[in-house]
């Protein structure tokens, strides 16, 4: 639902813009979830009537988004030998070879377990970065041979300086204060340094998944969103690509060069109607999503039929605020195969380990957008007939 003013009915205050500071904007989207671990979380998204960025407003809390990381991240790579090349890492080094940048010395800000950094190294970068998950430290230099600084960029960046290049994937839109981060980046860079990142991109709505406005994101970016972003922390935009058929949404990819000192500062664009529009647009192909899905789930389920959900992350969450699987069906319980969620509830219900679930000898629903298929050929590698599946977006076969 889409209100005409910066004004929420959850009950906490608005947020500035990240890029402008206005405080004004309609409310393009709403959510009251229970989330397994945290209780109950409610958060709004607006878009700014000045410049078009997107992001929550009212913000979950940074304490609710600490404790979700710090329970349930899991930066645990558990193939041996080489790192696999991701496709953004692969997508921010194509951009890096396309403009003939040379290796030099590059620090990636959320690096995990440095993957991609291992994929620098390999091409002659001289490379080091930071994480704040002891865990992905430690398995950084004991898988990958690359140390990391333990700790978030706030407490990392600002002892850098001279730094040839600064990456961030798949991490500002995470950030409550993008454009402090972005700031410290700048200055830790050299007088010609680059700034190389992907987000997300809000771009062909109608192919988006169910949930794009998620607990975790803060900030959502579009081409102006992004081009506005460098304008207020003192970066050249260099180069930029979206990537539409990227699973499982649209990225912008972005090569930027820190601005000299004493250049003007660039004047931000307006892209509210655009922004706007693709909310809009997206609005309605999330509603026929779940639409779609509680169809299916009333036709695989008997009223009253007991089930259990196999899934305990924020798709079930909201799976159930937008369906009606709790009140059609007698839902018994919910599984996950991260034991680090085993023993929490998700609203009234407990989060028990596979084995025991699939002991109950009940039908599944798979709660997984981006897994669904890989989990369903899982279960039936364990021996759960397929009548016994129920899925919400693939079909058998």
């Amino acid at each position: 639902m889409i209100q005409d003013s910066a004004r929420s009915d959850l009950g906490a205050p608005s947020r500035p813009c990240v890029i402008c500071d206005a405080d004004a904007g309609p409310q393009v989207f709403e959510s009251r979830l229970d989330v397994c671990g945290l209780g109950p979380v409610s958060f709004g998204v607006r878009c700014c009537a000045a410049c078009g960025m997107v992001q929550q407003s009212p913000a979950v809390s940074g304490e609710v988004l600490a404790q979700q990381y710090r329970l349930f991240s899991n930066y645990t790579q558990f193939d041996q030998g080489d790192p696999p090349l991701s496709a953004p890492a692969a997508r921010m080094l194509a951009l890096l070879e396309r403009r003939g940048i040379a290796p030099g010395r590059v620090y990636d800000v959320g690096a995990a377990t440095g993957a991609a950094l291992w994929h620098f190294r390999q091409r002659g970068w001289t490379v080091s970065g930071c994480d704040p998950s002891p865990k992905a430290v430690e398995q950084a230099s004991q898988a990958n041979g690359i140390a990391l600084d333990l700790g978030d960029e706030h407490e990392t960046l600002p002892p850098l300086a001279d730094l040839d290049l600064i990456t961030f994937s798949h991490v500002i839109e995470h950030l409550f204060h993008p454009r402090e981060t972005l700031a410290r980046a700048r200055r830790a860079l050299a007088p010609s340094g680059l700034l190389l990142f992907e987000v997300p991109c809000l771009a062909a709505p109608e192919i988006n998944p169910p949930g794009l406005f998620m607990l975790e994101h803060l900030s959502y970016f579009d081409e102006a969103s992004v081009r506005n972003l460098m304008a207020a922390t003192g970066f050249e935009m260099l180069d930029s690509q979206v990537t539409v058929d990227n699973w499982p949404f649209p990225v912008i990819t972005v090569l930027a060069r820190r601005a000299p000192d004493a250049a003007p500062a660039a004047s931000l664009v307006s892209g509210f109607d655009a922004a706007l529009d693709f909310c809009e647009r997206y609005a309605a192909t999330d509603d026929a999503a779940w639409a779609r899905s509680d169809a299916r789930l009333r036709a695989a389920i008997a009223p009253g039929e007991a089930v259990c959900v196999w899934g305990a992350g924020i798709h079930t969450s909201t799976l159930l605020e937008r369906t009606s699987l709790a009140s059609h069906a007698r839902l018994v319980a919910i599984t996950d195969r991260d034991e680090q969620k085993h023993g929490h509830a998700l609203g009234p219900y407990r989060i028990a380990p596979p084995d025991e679930v699939l002991a109950l000898g009940l039908k599944v629903v798979i709660s997984s957008y981006v897994s669904e298929a890989a989990i369903a050929r899982a279960l039936l590698d364990a021996g759960l007939p397929s009548e016994r599946i129920v899925r919400l977006y693939t079909d058998a076969g």
